[in-house]
């Protein structure tokens, strides 16, 4: 137990950095691929060691852990019977959704099948007078807030990539925006989820929220569950909330087929204020005030790449949005980076960016607000 460090060894795997000990990975049962083809047919496996290793990790730090195979269902009713099949063979199953999860929930450390729900990629039911959408585990972020221009309802759940939505449900994620309009976890109002066993199960019920075709007019149509009721039912007292049961639980649980999110009305212009500080601390003094003065802040952090100082037309092509990737802060030595990365010349301080959401009337009052919420934390720019 005693001395010094040895030379150093051979680098571990990945894996073992996390001190988690794997059970034996076995082979699928014979004739279990076929099975596989039989419900979803031949174009919709692979068990190609190229398609496997693309679907065995994600943008985690986590060596690539390949499924023994891969399967597209199309239909929540092949999900329904390929989580059956896999349930009577003790196959393990893996939900994949895009791949740009940071937490190595696709790897498929027991081998068993992956069930890639991309091609389900429909938005099926759209109600703007209650402000929901329900959507497929296949649409994207950026595919949604396409389909909803010109509706006057956007969904501002950022992660940064476009990850699909019912990925982001099953992962909690947030984002930059989450300072005005939550998580994940607020805004799901219901998930059909099937089960391990192959069992359908809705986490608020079924026919919870009404549903009429964009475009149609106003009405109800009756869907494949039953008879929707003509009042929505947001408010729940009672029962177990199995919504924020399945929200965040990293497909532990079973897969989200579908997801009713809450859609939120797409401000008339935003904005952007900038602003540096002389120390962290005069920084994060200035975030609390800006957010004790009820200011309407959309984001604030430090926002890589964000347009500063000029309000933009949420009903252009572009729905208000930071770039990709937002750092929570940026302090001197952060700022230098991104200046070198970005060719932009920052002043190397402490900076904070503050997006703001409103009228375009209110937001010069808005941003003056906060421009002396800034000035009166310290001297910068």
């Amino acid at each position: 137990m005693g001395g010094g460090p040895g030379p150093p060894g051979p680098d571990p795997p990945a894996l073992a950095l996390t001190g988690v000990s794997l059970p034996p990975q076995h082979p699928l049962p014979p004739d279990f691929v076929e099975a596989l083809r039989a419900v979803v047919g031949g174009p919709n496996v692979s068990t190609a060691m190229a398609v496997r290793e693309q679907h065995g990790h994600d943008e985690s730090m986590h060596a690539c852990a390949p499924p023994d195979a891969v399967v597209w269902p199309q239909a929540v009713g092949q999900v329904q019977e390929l989580a059956a099949l896999c349930h009577r063979c003790h196959v393990p199953m893996v939900p994949f959704g895009t791949g740009t999860g940071l937490e190595g929930g696709v790897n498929a450390v027991q081998g068993g099948v992956c069930f890639d729900l991309s091609r389900m990629d429909a938005i099926t039911e759209l109600s703007l007078e209650d402000f929901s959408v329900a959507v497929e585990p296949g649409v994207t972020r950026k595919a949604l807030n396409s389909y909803l221009r010109g509706t006057g309802l956007w969904f501002p759940v950022d992660p940064g990539a476009d990850a699909s939505l019912c990925g982001m449900a099953a992962t909690g994620a947030s984002g930059t925006n989450a300072v005005r309009y939550g998580t994940m976890r607020p805004n799901v109002l219901n998930l059909r989820v099937v089960l391990p066993d192959g069992r359908l199960f809705h986490t608020a019920g079924p026919g919870r929220q009404p549903r009429w075709a964009q475009g149609a007019g106003p009405g109800w149509v009756k869907g494949c569950l039953g008879t929707c009721s003509p009042a929505p039912c947001r408010k729940r007292a009672a029962g177990y909330d199995l919504t924020s049961l399945f929200v965040g639980s990293e497909g532990t649980l079973g897969f989200l087929t579908q997801a009713t999110l809450r859609l939120h009305p797409l401000p008339e212009a935003t904005a952007a204020t900038i602003a540096t500080f002389p120390s962290v601390r005069a920084a994060v003094d200035c975030t609390v005030q800006v957010l004790q003065a009820a200011m309407p802040v959309a984001r604030i952090g430090g926002c890589q790449g964000l347009v500063v100082g000029l309000a933009r037309d949420p009903g252009s092509a572009r729905v208000p949005s930071a770039t990709s990737f937002c750092p929570e802060f940026l302090d001197e030595v952060m700022v230098g980076a991104c200046g070198r990365f970005s060719g932009l010349e920052l002043p190397e301080a402490p900076l904070l960016l503050l997006e703001l959401h409103g009228s375009r009337h209110s937001l010069s009052e808005q941003q003056r607000q906060a421009g002396r919420e800034c000035i009166a934390q310290g001297p910068g720019d």
